[in-house]
């Protein structure tokens, strides 16, 4: 009788080990699946199809095609000459948008600007990022504040030659003085989080300028 005990009693705890295994691998499954992206249908996209990623060493290296950016001599040597009284006492915010090797310049021709208070995450910034692309014109944001990653992923693009943009970033205490010089108002944050950027809020010169230092344009 009592070895019959003994061996119910294993059979019971070897039964219950096993359930308890199947039970954890089950866990697993589960919570391996809820790591997982949703499984989203889209229509005509091979099932080979991902989203490609860079290295940062990528990100910031211009594409082979890219055409070199850089100015004529002349050109260059009449923005010189414009220079000598800078209406922004702030260049461009990263090297990254250099567009002139030579002189360390950004030039922007025929582009929008846009003077805000302070640009948080790259939502915020599409907006602007819009009204440029659909006008098919630059884009110069003067800004108090913008966000390190925004910068970046902006700045990434102009190396990647999917966007033509510049950052100046401006003193907060004298962005209504250089709104005043543009002929447009300052754009507050909360208004950009709700989209709201009118063509009335965009500066429109003949060129753009900003180098480590200054700013200046041409009307």
């Amino acid at each position: 009788m009592e070895w019959r005990i003994i061996v119910g009693a294993a059979a019971l705890g070897v039964l219950a080990l096993a359930l308890a295994f199947l039970s954890d691998r089950r866990s697993r499954r589960r919570r391996q699946q809820a790591s997982l992206p949703p499984d989203r249908h889209v229509p005509n996209l091979p099932e080979a199809a991902g989203p490609a990623y860079l290295s940062a060493e990528q990100a910031n290296t211009p594409p082979r095609d890219a055409v070199k950016q850089t100015i004529p001599a002349d050109e260059r040597d009449t923005l010189r000459a414009a220079s000598s009284a800078p209406q922004l006492a702030s260049g461009w915010a990263d090297p990254r948008f250099v567009t002139d090797p030579e002189s360390s310049w950004a030039v922007l021709h025929d582009p929008l600007v846009v003077v805000v208070e302070e640009i948080g995450s790259v939502r915020e910034l599409l907006p602007l990022v819009e009204k440029a692309a659909a006008a098919d014109r630059p884009l110069v944001v003067v800004t108090g504040s913008m966000d390190p990653d925004t910068l970046d992923t902006l700045a990434v693009n102009v190396v990647q030659r999917t966007r033509r943009a510049l950052v100046v970033k401006h003193p907060g205490t004298d962005l209504r003085a250089a709104a005043l010089e543009l002929g447009v108002d300052v754009v507050d944050r909360t208004s950009l989080q709700a989209g709201w950027c009118p063509p009335t809020v965009f500066a429109h010169v003949t060129v753009w300028v900003s180098s480590k230092a200054g700013s200046w344009f041409i009307r």
